[in-house]
């Protein structure tokens, strides 16, 4: 039995999320039929990342077990099964032990603002047609790199252990008539980056200052968090693991 990591991009529009559920068209769900089609069995997968309903992906992956030969070809004919929102970009031998989720080092995102009326843009970015004080958004997004506890925002129902996050990168840029934020850490939590974006932008419009900026972030209080910006703008750019990733072919 050997393992593998599957490389995946997705549009998330079209789907009810990441993870398998019933009755809701899933990422996961449109691979794992994927797989079953071409190799005529069921092969259970594991995420690396849950994305929401909504929410797109650059850079994924999941892991498998099998005892079947993964070939080359394999890439070409799951990109055949699967729908054109869905691309497996790689296969990857890994260490048995290998785990697409546990093993990540380093998770990226990416939030997407436009704020001129754009319908390329639509369903790929949140409209917001405000004007924004981007210098005061870097210096609360520069703030988050002193801080280790994000309490404030996380979801409640989530199943959690810890809200420490080592967040190592967190930058607003603006890309032609785009705004855009990244953002990187070991692990995010439910909720996070959505409710970072959506305080932060409450601090572009003066609606916050500065000082509640930084009460919020220490308050552990998810009431004080708008988690309203919408699953739209939100991608998952990258996943980062030890150097343990041998491509097939």
């Amino acid at each position: 039995m050997a393992r593998y990591f599957i490389e995946l991009s997705y549009d998330g529009a079209l789907f009810g999320g990441f993870q398998i559920q019933q009755n809701v068209a899933t990422v996961q769900g449109a691979l794992e039929n994927a797989m079953e089609t071409l190799f005529r069995t069921a092969i259970p997968l594991t995420g690396a990342s849950r994305t929401d309903a909504g929410v797109h992906a650059y850079q994924n992956f999941l892991h498998f077990d099998t005892e079947l030969e993964i070939l080359p070809k394999h890439v070409y004919n799951l990109n055949a099964l699967l729908p054109n929102s869905v691309v497996v970009k790689g296969i990857y031998a890994v260490p048995d032990e290998a785990h697409s989720r546990f093993d990540a080092v380093k998770r990226g995102y990416l939030y997407r603002l436009h704020q001129a009326k754009d319908p390329f843009s639509e369903g790929r970015s949140w409209f917001y047609p405000f004007p924004l004080d981007l210098s005061l958004m870097q210096i609360a997004a520069d703030s988050l790199l002193n801080y280790t506890d994000f309490e404030s925002f996380s979801k409640k129902k989530t199943q959690v252990n810890t809200f420490q996050c080592a967040i190592t990168k967190a930058n607003w840029t603006s890309v032609g008539p785009d705004i855009q934020f990244e953002i990187h850490s070991n692990r995010f939590l439910r909720g996070m980056i959505r409710g970072l974006v959506g305080t932060m932008v409450q601090v572009g419009r003066g609606q916050i200052s500065m000082d509640e900026w930084h009460e919020i972030v220490a308050s552990k209080d998810e009431q004080r968090v708008d988690f309203s910006t919408p699953a739209c703008g939100l991608y998952l750019s990258q996943i980062s693991y030890p150097d343990f990733l041998k491509k097939i072919g």
